[in-house]
């Protein structure tokens, strides 16, 4: 079941490496929905592993191509991109340890967060790094 899906005249940012990231990460995204739907643990913590992982190189992708167009704006994405990081850094260090599971909750604020930050932030760059 997709819990996110991609519209350009939503989350379209003008930058197509940014963009087909940002495809790649809901598509991520809905896959660890799907584990967390199955209630498959081994699943969910093979696909959080994956969703991070894409999570920091994608932020770094940004943010590289922020600095070398001189994007106004970088100090704070990076603020907002740190806050992500640490969260999801949190979520799947307790999740490995038993500590926490991943749940329908956590997927909603997930959601929520990309639901703001792409929309909103994220277009923000655009005129700046667009094609």
């Amino acid at each position: 079941m997709s819990l996110m899906e991609w519209a350009d005249d939503r989350y379209g940012t003008n930058v197509d490496l940014c963009d087909n990231q940002h495809k790649e990460l809901f598509s991520r995204v809905n896959a660890l929905n799907d584990a967390v739907i199955n209630r498959d643990r081994s699943d969910i913590g093979n696909r959080l592993d994956n969703l991070v992982d894409f999570v920091v190189k994608h932020f770094e992708t940004e943010e590289r191509l922020m600095e070398e167009r001189g994007y106004s704006g970088l100090d704070h994405h990076r603020q907002e991109h740190d806050l992500l990081v640490r969260t999801c850094t949190d979520i799947q260090d307790k999740f490995h340890a038993g500590e926490m599971d991943v749940e329908e909750i956590t997927m909603t604020h997930i959601k929520n967060w990309l639901d703001h930050h792409i929309p909103v932030i994220d277009k923000l760059y655009g005129p700046t790094l667009s094609n």
